[in-house]
């Protein structure tokens, strides 16, 4: 069972979102391929798969996955008179189910967070918010998004996992933002490249995990995703 397919989202499944960034690999037709990939390796997992690929990609990959598809980024510009801007009419537009929003590599101000979700909401549109540490991640827990990610951003792409490197920070984001009354899911983002890093995750009390370059710079996409999702459950 691929996760994501349908109505509504299962407060018992763990979450497994993959951010593509902007890495060769998945430029053009490569988006489409990382996708296909995704969906075959996770298909008899009972996991809550969302893809992240480029803006460029939404709609070729939103087109041919039954998998959820969120954006990388949104921002909070008007329909109309906003040339560049990413704006969650046109997400909804592309097919899309949500947006990562406030990554540590496309932040926004707090104010532009707390005017987006309801926009984000209004429209069907799922938000995975992403703060920096526990004291970020409450404050945004008062805006209630669907997701929230930590994600400490010295050690993004590095390969040390934060779960193993910082595991008290996991700890008191999850006491934190569930004594702030939080609901939502959280996710673990940050240097996770195994399943070990994933299983640890999970048993300090993370809903799901918020990856890229595991994924995307593996040589076998499909058995990584795998190893990932396995480790999850």
């Amino acid at each position: 069972m691929i996760a994501g397919i349908g109505q509504g989202n299962s407060l018992n499944r763990p979450v497994f979102l993959i951010n593509f960034k902007n890495y060769r690999e998945i430029l053009g037709e490569g988006a489409v391929r990382l996708a296909a990939d995704a969906q075959l390796a996770a298909e008899d997992l009972d996991i809550e798969l969302i893809i992240a690929p480029p803006v460029p990609s939404l709609s070729a990959v939103a087109a041919v996955s039954r998998l959820r598809v969120f954006s990388q980024s949104v921002g909070n510009q008007n329909e109309g008179k906003s040339t560049g801007a990413i704006i969650p009419e046109a997400l909804k537009a592309s097919g899309c189910s949500g947006s990562i929003i406030n990554h540590s590599e496309s932040r926004l101000p707090p104010e532009t967070v707390r005017a987006l979700l309801p926009r984000m909401k209004g429209l069907g549109l799922s938000s995975c918010v992403c703060g920096e540490d526990a004291g970020e991640i409450v404050r945004l827990a008062a805006f209630d998004p669907e997701y929230l990610a930590v994600e400490p951003p010295e050690l993004i792409g590095t390969g040390i996992a934060v779960s193993n490197a910082r595991p008290e920070l996991l700890r008191e984001t999850v006491k934190s933002a569930r004594g702030a009354g939080y609901s939502g899911r959280l996710l673990c983002g940050a240097g996770i490249v195994s399943g070990e890093d994933a299983s640890a995750a999970i048993g300090l009390g993370m809903d799901g995990i918020l990856v890229a370059s595991s994924v995307v710079k593996s040589k076998d996409w499909g058995a990584k995703v795998r190893e990932l999702a396995t480790a999850l459950l």
